[in-house]
């Protein structure tokens, strides 16, 4: 016992003095092993990784995966992403993880990850349609989009699943990594039993989808990393314009390469930009451009033969605006599209014929063309894009081409429309928040009594209301009477709707068209959904 309490304060206070000296050494010993463990990891020469992995990938990845035999990473060696998905990955990492790296090392290692794990060319093509981005696309009913709708595409898009690829170990982690992100979604997804459907559906998605597809170990095998510095024609088709072309210069810059462009639109206007453009395994490209106002996203691909790279663009500040486009070695004369491609039969028309190294001073000599098909006067011709009068004489799918060879065109000479369907058929706008928008591109396509295909129309377009009782065409946005484009309205609460509500709202797009010599009239209809933004930018 202690004889009075200041003794026994005493020997208390040099108890915890001692307490916290030792929990302080014992603390110091332990950050300095954790600390010099750090440093082996990150050490070069002392990792198993180190002839296979970037020291930037090492210093940022290896003190939390563990490095294995042969020098593979665990979690990391089992997976296979596009690039979108190992950004993905990494700002993951960066968010929920603390990972300190800056954006160039985060570009760095998306390259070695993507060049290392990526997708083969043909599994890419399967999700082209998704990594694009470009607005109201309807993604291909298939066998593995049903098989995993109810469990994965109530929540996200079925591409997101479908752009990977891992072994049958990471395949199943994935309920769990889902639960542990997402607590809420099991209530969410009572409706299906998702605990018990998620085993199944992962079980399936690692025999459809395992880290090594014949398809990924014969482009291993055969990797081609093709060239693409050079001089590139440009072929374009944006929905509601027309098709365009254009020049491509595209030159080595560094770790990446930078693009130089001018095109030409339907409009007869001039476009140019310029940008970087990253590719990845080889051939599948990414482009940032600017024309200075405007600046676009770019997901292309390179064909297998290197003579041609196939893709999309879209808006970055509205991915409802966006075209197709292929780029042609501009190396071998060639008649490459022709604009329109469609001409009713027993009529003259001027059409926009595309080429690439096209000689000067074209006739109509200089062309050959299927029976059927007249030429009848080259109108003019600016370098390698030529304007041409032709007169369609029969029915049926004709061929342009130059009388020395080349490719050639096709065009439809048709007799009669006798239907056309609104593309999308459902259209997903998004309201404009803080300069970010979602606008729908509409166009008619037309279609023949035997249901083949002639191309766009021009038709004109309106907006009407899906009940009489709504008021959303007050507010959702306006749509172009000629070129179909609809423009979303703004964002945010409205105090002139009904409960200050936002200027959401579903409305029929309908699209009229005038045969020119008949005057019959017909008209075709789609949908419009036009809702708020996936997220909302801060400036």
């Amino acid at each position: 016992m202690f004889r009075n309490k200041r003794t026994m304060f005493g020997v208390i206070l040099l108890l915890l003095t001692v307490l916290v000296i030792v929990t302080a050494c014992t603390k110091d010993d332990s950050q300095k092993s954790k600390d010099e463990s750090k440093e082996e990891a990150r050490a070069p020469g002392l990792s198993l990784a180190n002839e296979e992995w970037s020291e930037t990938f090492q210093n940022s990845c290896l003190t939390c995966h563990a490095v294995g035999e042969n020098g593979k990473v665990e979690r990391i060696s089992d997976i296979r992403k596009t690039p979108e998905g190992w950004q993905d990955t990494i700002t993951r990492m960066q968010t929920m993880w603390g990972v300190q790296i800056t954006d160039e090392e985060k570009a760095a290692i998306v390259q070695e990850l993507s060049d290392k794990n990526g997708l083969a060319p043909g599994e890419t093509e399967k999700v082209l349609y998704w990594l694009t981005e470009s607005g109201s696309t309807i993604e291909p009913v298939t066998e593995e989009y049903n098989k995993i709708e109810s469990s994965c595409i109530a929540c996200h898009a079925g591409g997101r699943s479908l752009a990977q690829y891992r072994t049958e170990d990471e395949w199943m982690k994935l309920k769990d990594f889902h639960i542990g992100m997402s607590p809420a979604m099991i209530y969410q997804m009572r409706t299906v039993k998702w605990e018990e459907e998620a085993d199944q559906i992962l079980a399936y998605m690692a025999s459809i989808h395992p880290y090594g597809t014949d398809e990924w170990e014969q482009w291993k095998d055969e990797k081609t990393d093709h060239e693409i510095a050079g001089t590139w024609r440009i072929v374009g088709r944006q929905p509601g314009s027309g098709l365009y072309s254009g020049h491509s210069e595209i030159s080595k810059k560094e770790d990446m390469y930078y693009e130089k462009r001018t095109l030409f639109m339907p409009d007869e206007q001039e476009k140019t930009s310029e940008g970087n453009v990253r590719k990845y395994a080889g051939y599948s490209l990414r482009s940032s451009l600017s024309d200075g106002d405007v600046k676009i996203r770019g997901v292309f691909n390179v064909k297998e033969d290197g003579e041609k790279i196939e893709g999309r663009w879209n808006e970055v500040n509205d991915k409802g605006k966006f075209a197709d486009e292929t780029y042609y070695k501009a190396d071998k004369t060639a008649l490459l599209a022709s604009w329109p491609s469609s001409i009713k039969t027993g009529t003259t028309e001027t059409i926009h014929v595309i080429g690439a190294k096209l000689p000067d001073q074209l006739t109509t000599d200089s062309f050959v063309a299927s029976d059927g098909l007249v030429v009848d006067k080259v109108e003019k011709q600016d370098g390698d894009d030529v304007w041409v009068t032709v007169t369609a004489k029969e029915t049926g799918e004709m061929m342009l081409d130059l009388k020395d060879g080349g490719q050639p065109v096709k065009i439809i000479a048709f007799d009669k429309v006798d239907s056309i369907k609104v593309l999308p058929e459902r259209g997903l706008a998004r309201l404009n928040y803080t300069g970010y928008q979602q606008s729908v591109q509409f166009e008619a396509i037309g279609y023949t009594t035997d249901h083949k295909e002639i191309g766009p129309l021009f038709v004109k377009w309106e907006l009407q209301e899906q009940n009489e009782k709504n008021d959303d065409l007050k507010y959702v946005g306006q749509i172009d009477a000629d070129s179909g484009l609809f423009t979303p309205g703004q964002g945010g609460p409205n105090p002139e709707r009904t409960w200050s509500s936002n200027n959401t709202g579903y409305v029929t797009v309908q699209a009229s068209y005038q045969d020119p010599t008949t005057k019959e009239k017909m008209t075709g209809e789609g949908t419009l959904f036009i809702t708020l933004p996936d997220y909302v930018y801060i400036k």
